[in-house]
Formats: C-alpha cells, structure tokens, sequence
C-alpha cells in the first residue's frame, strides 16, 4: 500500500474516533461548540475515505477510454472537498445563531473540555504526519488533508479557548460567538484548496519561469531554426509538455530525433522532482500559420 493511501486510512481512523467521542460530550454537555466540532470531524472522516477511493482509482494506469490516465480524480476530490468544509462552515454558522437566538447554556463545561485539549493533541501530530507524507509524495490530496486538519486544529483551539473563557465568566454567549468565528474561518479556508483544484481542472498552464527555462533549453541548440506550440498543463502527479520544432528541411531525421531526445532528457533533469509527459513534433519548416488556418 502506497504511503498516501496509508495517509488517508490513519486520517479517516482519527476522524472517526474524534468525531464520536465529540458527538457524545457535545450532546451530553450541550455545548454547540463541541457539536459543531464533532460534526467538523465526521466530515473530515468522510473526506478522508473519498481521498481514500480517489488515490486507489487515481494511479490506475490509462486505458484506451482514459488515454491520459484517472490523476484529475485528485483534483476533483480536491474541489469536492472545498465544497464540503464550505458547507460545514455554514452549518456551524447556523448553529451558532440559533443559540445565541435561544440563549441556551453549557450543561457540563469539565467534560467539553477536556475532549478539547485531547482533539487538540490527536490533531496537532496527525497534522505533522500528513505534511510530511505532503512534501514527500507531492499529492494534491494529502495536501488538501494537511489543510483542512490544521483547520479543525485551530477551530478546536478556539473552541477550548471559548469553553475556558465561560468557565471563568459564565457568559455562554462567547460559545456561540467563537462557533461564528469558526465558521467564517472554516469557509474561507476552503477558497485556497477549490483555487488549486480548479487550475488543474481547467488545464491551467505551468508556471512562467518554469516555461521561461524550458524556452531557453530548447534555444541553446543552434540547429533548431524555432519553435511554435508549445503547450503545457499539469496534472497533481505529471506535468505535460508539447512543442513543434523547426529544423533545416536537410538536417537527418536521426539527428533531429537526438536533439530532440537531448531536449527532452534535460527538462527531466532540471524539474528531476517532477514526472513529465513530453510529446515533440519534428518539423522541415514553419507550419504555424497553416495550423491556424486549420483551426
């Protein structure tokens, strides 16, 4: 099994325990702080098991229908998951109001807070697990995970801070204000991840200095006349690269082919922490303006 695969099991395991024990002492308590964290968690269990199918379905090797392979699977995931902590921060938003509305009080403080401070310590080393698995395997996913855990690890933070400041104060009030709080945190924190999705969704191309240095291989050869079409894109796992070269109509095709090959070969060496798909048409004279007449 995969290391990101791994990830998301020990991260679904997390947020299902949390997400239990919170619901309990949520009701018990009636703390709509720590209900609208336990709800938090069943989402980010849930969350978790889908990365979880979308990793397993992701590195499935391309077939005659998907030429291209299923890596988008990861972004999509990635904007389905946007949407969920979305979607979570209006709930606790809701919530909130209507507690301030019914000015409802906290039955059992001791208890809330106490599944605070384990949520937080549960949390806090999930958190450093996921960034390293992140950084190590470069998956949208993980990423995605990795964020929005440090998300419920502040809101759990808030939401200890809140319960401490009405243990001090009896005003129950700041338990639905930091739930607001929360909440507006929650959504916003999402942007960031559909931001992200949606560039690899839409194809976006990579970035300019990276495009810059790619120009400037294919350049240093003096028996490439120019180029034209150069296209590129990016996947969570591959980056795309296409470009026509045009060569001196008598240069051999064997020789063409090695330089091109030469070109191809260093752009792997450069971007060596990256997998390329590289696709180079060779081409006896400048074509581009008949490509746009085609098109």
């Amino acid at each position: 099994m995969s290391l990101q695969k791994k990830a998301t099991i020990i991260a679904s395991m997390c947020a299902l325990s949390l997400a239990c024990i919170k619901f309990i002492v949520g009701l018990m308590s009636g703390s709509v702080a720590v209900l609208s964290s336990a709800i938090d968690s069943l989402m980010d269990f849930a969350i978790s098991a889908f990365n979880f199918l979308a990793l397993k379905k992701s590195t499935q090797r391309a077939n005659e229908n998907y030429n291209f392979g299923f890596s988008k699977i990861e972004a999509l995931m990635g904007l389905l998951e946007g949407g969920f902590i979305v979607c979570v921060g209006i709930f606790i938003f809701y919530e909130s109001i209507l507690k301030i509305y019914y000015k409802k009080e906290i039955i059992d403080l001791n208890s809330s807070i106490f599944v605070m401070i384990f949520a937080i310590i549960i949390t806090f080393f999930l958190i450093l697990f996921l960034n390293y698995v992140a950084k190590k395997t470069k998956s949208l996913i993980i990423e995605s995970d990795a964020l929005h855990y440090r998300s419920d690890f502040l809101t759990n933070i808030c939401t200890l801070i809140a319960l401490i400041l009405i243990y001090f104060t009896d005003l129950y009030i700041i338990d639905a204000i930091f739930g607001i709080v929360i909440s507006l945190y929650t959504a916003f924190s999402a942007f960031k991840i559909i931001k992200k999705a949606l560039s690899f969704l839409m194809d976006q191309a990579l970035p300019k200095e990276q495009v810059d240095q790619i120009c400037t291989l294919i350049s240093k050869h003096p028996e490439i006349i120019s180029y034209h079409e150069l296209k590129t894109r990016r996947t969570p796992n591959c980056n795309y690269l296409s470009v026509h070269l045009v060569f001196c109509p008598i240069i051999s095709l064997l020789n063409a082919h090695k330089i091109s090959d030469e070109i191809e070969n260093n752009v792997r060496l450069m971007f060596k922490d990256e997998k390329w798909d590289i696709q180079i048409h060779l081409d006896p004279y400048d074509d581009q303006e008949q490509e746009r007449q085609r098109q």
